[in-house]
This record gives structure tokens, sequence and C-alpha cells, in this order.
């Protein structure tokens, strides 16, 4: 479970789930710890936070991502074969998970902020490599499609509760960076899913079986081995833990509490923090939920339609399909690389836009090479090339929408539906991704190449930039209005549940 109760800037104190006393003097004693941790004690606690909390969540991320990645891989190694399926029941049977996962997500957050991480995130790993298991095992396109369904449903709160977590442990200053590094697990589980399927393509075969089968049942049997361990090892808030002590605690919970936005004021009236569906009802009623969307249903749209032609595409280059497998990894190792540096960057320059913007442009020049090299066979080095900056393009993109709608929603209620209700939205391009690149059109693909083209420029470069200038003239609206002015008019609780929409908070740009 969750805190029993978080400090607020009118509670004398505050109980840790361990039964712990955390004296709490709301926004007085948050400056006088903000004075204590600073220089080498700051870099020390976050240091500590870093080992303990990261590592876990890019695990788990990473078995529960991989399942999309190696989608390309089982139909190389005869999934379509055993279950009598055509290219375009292969493409239906693969979109449906989009559906359940879209439908999924808001009430997984919900469920995660009501019975905390440590019972809610192992529960749904587990779940994730039961589905996964049982997919490995069908025959026939029907148990397919259905155990489809149901994995969209259990992995789609992986994802947000992931990034909704990182929200409790890091300020504004320190968020993206983390989630830059944690969103990285999808860039490895590309690269682990393929040197994982070079390996398992060589059982192709065995016991009468085809590699495909084992792709599946051998990466979940993994994911529920660590599903299962996670009911020991996930961490919950900072309140919750015993690695830290009562007053580094207390300055986790109270610093988070008392964010304005990415460089404004900091508030002198805390976040609200508690479980309400009137929060809820505000991040559904948030245009910044809406705003940031369009950006990641177009990069859902490439990444996954891309994921499950990319091997084809490496084949078409003139490898055979074993070392196709393997080729794949090398553009999302660099992928990784590339989201951990655009990370840092963007939280170094606090450049929130420039951090989506920059990458799309960089997958769009990636896409405009394979586009015009893929269909000449002397020169596979060039396509190549294109892929790399694609993949490292595409992929820092999701930590930076991610990270952008959480400094932008605040009171974590609202940030941790806001968050789901946005992913939960994008995550239906995948349904458009896995039918725009048609196996009649391979290896140019040119309906799937041309989309995702257009949509990159429109939705991953134009329309951020506008949407960078509309978040601008809000802050310097709010600029205008001295404190004085908010606090005379407004009381500490209305301020507190009006959130982001609070005169003192700033929006991330």
């Amino acid at each position: 479970m969750d805190d029993k109760k978080v400090p607020s800037a009118t509670s004398g104190s505050a109980y840790s789930t361990d039964g712990a006393v955390i004296v709490d003097d709301g926004y007085g004693e948050y400056l006088r710890l903000n004075e204590v941790y600073t220089g080498d004690r700051l870099k020390k606690l976050l240091r500590k936070v870093d080992l303990h909390v990261i590592p876990q969540l890019v695990l788990i991320y990473l078995l529960a991502y991989i399942d999309r990645a190696n989608a390309g891989n089982a139909k190389l190694f005869g999934a379509l074969t055993d279950m009598h399926m055509s290219g375009q029941d292969w493409n239906t049977a693969i979109c449906v998970f989009f559906a359940t996962y879209a439908l999924g997500c808001v009430p997984s957050n919900i469920a995660l902020k009501k019975f905390g991480p440590r019972f809610w995130l192992p529960s749904l790993l587990t779940a994730c490599g039961i589905m996964t298991i049982c997919t490995g095992l069908q025959s026939t396109m029907g148990g397919f499609t259905a155990f489809r369904l149901l994995l969209g449903i259990v992995e789609a709160g992986i994802y947000p509760g992931c990034s909704f977590i990182l929200t409790n442990w890091y300020t504004s200053k320190e968020l993206q960076t983390r989630m830059s590094v944690f969103y990285s697990a999808a860039s490895l589980a590309g690269a682990f899913s393929g040197l994982l399927a070079y390996a398992i393509g060589h059982l192709d075969y065995t016991w009468g079986y085809r590699g495909w089968r084992f792709i599946y049942v051998i990466e979940g049997l993994i994911a529920v081995v660590v599903g299962l361990c996670g009911f020991l090892f996930v961490n919950q808030t900072p309140a919750g833990v015993k690695w830290l002590t009562a007053e580094e605690k207390q300055y986790l919970i109270l610093r988070r509490q008392f964010a304005a936005g990415d460089g404004g004021k900091t508030g002198t009236v805390a976040q609200a923090d508690a479980f309400s569906w009137h929060y809820a009802k505000q991040a559904s009623r948030s245009i910044h939920v809406y705003a940031v969307a369009a950006t990641e249903f177009t990069v859902a749209v490439v990444v996954y339609g891309i994921s499950y032609v990319l091997p084809t595409i490496i084949a078409g280059l003139g490898y055979s399909a074993v070392k196709a497998q393997a080729m794949t990894a090398p553009p999302y190792v660099f992928a990784c690389i590339f989201v951990w540096v655009s990370g840092l960057l963007a939280d170094r320059f606090k450049a929130r836009a420039l951090s989506v913007i920059i990458p799309n442009a960089i997958a769009a020049i990636g896409f405009v090479i394979i586009i015009a090299s893929v269909r000449y066979d002397n020169v596979p080095g060039v396509t190549y090339f294109g892929l790399f900056l694609m993949a490292a393009g595409l992929y820092a993109v999701s930590p930076a929408v991610m990270a952008w709608t959480a400094l932008n929603m605040a009171g974590s209620m609202k940030r941790a539906v806001g968050m789901a209700l946005m992913l939960s939205i994008s995550q239906l391009g995948g349904i458009m991704g896995s039918n725009i690149f048609l196996a009649d059109e391979a290896p140019t693909y040119p309906t799937g190449f041309g989309i995702c083209l257009t949509m990159l420029v429109l939705f991953g470069v134009i329309w951020p930039t506008i949407y960078y200038f509309i978040l601008r003239r809000i802050n310097q609206k709010r600029d205008g209005i001295s404190e004085e002015e908010v606090m005379a008019k407004y009381s500490e609780e209305e301020l507190a549940e009006m959130g982001d929409e609070s005169p003192l908070f700033r929006y991330a740009l």
C-alpha cells in the first residue's frame, strides 16, 4: 500500500508505512531542508535513489516491452505458417493488442495509486509473462489473437506506472534524465530481443517446434520469474522504504509537494496529493494531455510499424533470416545511448520542447535516407545508417513527451491519471502502425514510409513548436501577476486544488 498519510502544508506530522514518524512543518520545513540538501549531500542522496529505484523499473519495463519487440522476429521464424495466417491476418492479430492496451492505462494507474507499486507492478509483470507464454503455445489465429487482447490489458499499466513512480522521486531538474534512462529499456528490449531471437533461432525445428514458439515461451518465463521476485524488491514511495533516513524521506516528499513547474516560482502551497476522483476528472479535461498525445500517437505509429518490419527490411539488405535478427540489435543500442544523452541535455538546459522536436527531426531525416536508398541493393550501408538515425530519434521522443506531461500536471493523482490518459490515446497509434507496412510492398514500403514521414513532420516537429509558444504565452501572463496578489485572491486550499492551473505554477518549456 502507499503511505498512510503524506506531509502537507497544514498537517503537523505524517507516518511512513514502516511506522516512522516524519515531522512536517510545511513550507518552512521544506525551505530548511532545501538548504541542508545541496552540493555533495544532494548528489549523494540522488545516487542512493538512482541505485535503488531505476534498475528495478528498467528491468520490469524491458521484460514487459519485449513481446512487442519480438513480433517481427516471431514472424520470420514460422509463426504465420504454424497458425495458418496470411500477412493481413498477422497484422490484425498484432494490432488488437493496442485496443485493450489503450483501455487499460488509466484504470491501471488509478489502481497503482490506490494499492501501491510493490503489489501492482509485480502483479502486472507476472501476468504479462503468463500471457506471453500462452501466446507461444497457440496454433490458431483465434487463440493467438485472444491472448494478444489479454496481454494488452495487463501490459497497459507498466509504462505509465513506472513513469509515474519516477515523478514521486525526482524534481523537474532531474526527471527527464531518469525517465530517459528508464525508457532506454525499450531500445534495450529491441536489442535484447534481436540477440535472443538470433540465439533461439538455432532451436528452430527442435523437438518439431518452430523458433517463434521458443522466443515467446522463454521470454515469458523470464518475465514470470522476475515478476514473482518483484513482490520483494519493488520500492514504494519515499515514505515507504527503509533505506532512507526519516529526514531524507521528508525532504524527498516535501520537494515534490512544493514543486511549481519547470523554472517557475517555488510554490508556498503544497500540491494536492490524496486519492480523489475529482483530480482524475481534472486530468481528463487538461489540454496538456491531448496536446502531447498528438506527438506520442505519431511515435506509436512509427515505432510499432517499424519494429514489426525491421527484421524483414534488414533481411532484404542481403542477410539471412537468422543473421538479420542479430543485425537489428546495433540500431537499438545506438538509440539507447542517444536517449540517455537527450534526457541529460534536456534536464541541464530545461529544453523540453527541443528534446521533442530535435529527435523527431532526426528520425525524419533517417526516414528520408531509408526511402531514398532501400530500393537499391548496392547501398545497404546507407539504408542501415538511416535505420540508426530513425531508431535514435524515435526512442528519444517518448521519455521526452512523458516527462513534459508529468512536469505540466501538478498534484500526484492528476499527474498519475494524466500520464496514463496521454499514453492511452497515443497507443492507439499502434493499431495504425501495425497496418500501414503492407507485405506486398516490401522492401520499399511506400505507404508505410510515406505516412510515417508525413506524421513526423506535422506532429513531431511543427505541432510541438506551436505548443511551445502556447505555453510560453501562458507563463508570461502569470509572470505579470505578483505572488502577493495571488495569495490575497486565493486560499492555500484553493491553490492546492488548482494544481498546474494555479497562477503560481509555470509550465515546462
